[in-house]
């Protein structure tokens, strides 16, 4: 009686151990998948939530497919509840985006020296590994969401950019890696924006589509501020980023004049009106004044931060017009 017992009890305890080892690879896979944009959450995940729901708030850029209208209660309530979709079809092509970059001949390598608690040179994951097992579902589960969510056109023309980007050579030309950045983030931006307005009966107009076009021009002309910080890396990668192809003083002087000029162009085309003008102005200017004061790695990527929050600010313009 007592050998059976002993079997019985045995047999469970190896069954409980057996399903602790599946939770724990289970958990293990998931913080790895995260962990390949949890560095871009508050920044690009987050900016391009917010633009969707502040372009959604401010009713410029959506014309109403209801013919009964809609309670500005219940469009608050419409609009908060598209937030999980919104963010998760922004979280899945960043995956998508972050996989490609990070598997892509020689990042690991690079980022063994820069990002070490990245999934590839922290030896959670092999590159082959990512282009093989992860890529090919990551892709298709955000192209069969977005066709469900009825953004399949931004996701597949996203995905064809960052495939341009990271495995055509798209990121080592200058004027090219500029354009495919700001087309990028446009694309979802625009899908954010078409997925924060379908819950409460509209599409997004015409305006809509041109104030995404702008976005993404704001960012095609200033991302460089992102190179100046990597500058001894992509020379050692071979990249050709425009501080190393026309110079450090030369690239740095055209995206502070091109900051100076979009910090005072945007308001005044969203009719954000003084709020707006102080807004953008004044994290344009904090911006500016790092990037011209110090030229150090260090201060580099402050003033890259510093960038990533007057971008922020652009995105959220539109809905700065309503405090007018």
């Amino acid at each position: 009686m007592s050998k059976s017992v002993s079997c019985l009890l045995g047999r469970k305890a190896s069954t409980s151990n057996g399903g602790q080892r599946i939770s724990f690879h289970i958990l293990y896979h998931i913080h790895t998948i995260w962990l390949f944009t949890v560095g871009d959450l508050r920044t690009t995940c987050l900016q391009t939530v917010l633009f969707g729901l502040s372009g959604a708030a401010s009713g410029r850029f959506t014309t109403p497919t209801r013919t009964d209208g809609l309670h500005p209660a219940a469009g608050a309530v419409a609009l908060i509840g598209s937030l999980p979709q919104v963010f998760l079809f922004v979280w899945l092509l960043l995956l998508v985006s972050q996989l490609s970059n990070q598997s892509a001949v020689g990042a690991p390598e690079e980022d063994a020296l820069n990002k070490p608690y990245r999934p590839i040179p922290a030896g959670r994951i092999s590159q082959r590994q990512v282009r093989q097992r992860l890529m090919p579902p990551a892709i298709l589960v955000a192209l069969l969401l977005s066709f469900v969510l009825d953004v399949h056109w931004e996701a597949a023309v996203f995905i064809v950019l960052i495939y341009v980007y990271h495995d055509l050579g798209g990121a080592d030309v200058p004027i090219a890696r500029q354009l495919l950045n700001g087309a990028a983030l446009a694309l979802l931006g625009e899908g954010a924006l078409k997925l924060a307005v379908y819950p409460s009966g509209g599409t997004v107009n015409s305006e809509g589509y041109a104030w995404t076009c702008g976005v993404g021009l704001v960012v095609a002309t200033t991302v460089q501020t992102q190179d100046f910080r990597d500058q001894e890396g992509d020379a050692a990668r071979g990249r050709r980023t425009l501080p190393l192809v026309v110079g450090d003083a030369p690239a740095r002087w055209c995206t502070i004049a091109s900051m100076l000029l979009w910090a005072m162009l945007v308001p005044w085309l969203c009719g954000a009106g003084i709020v707006g003008y102080l807004s953008s102005v004044f994290t344009a200017g904090i911006a500016v004044v790092s990037l011209a004061a110090s030229r150090t790695p260090r201060a580099d990527e402050q003033s890259c931060k510093l960038w990533s929050v007057w971008i922020a600010n652009i995105y959220i313009m539109s809905c700065l017009s309503l405090l007018c």
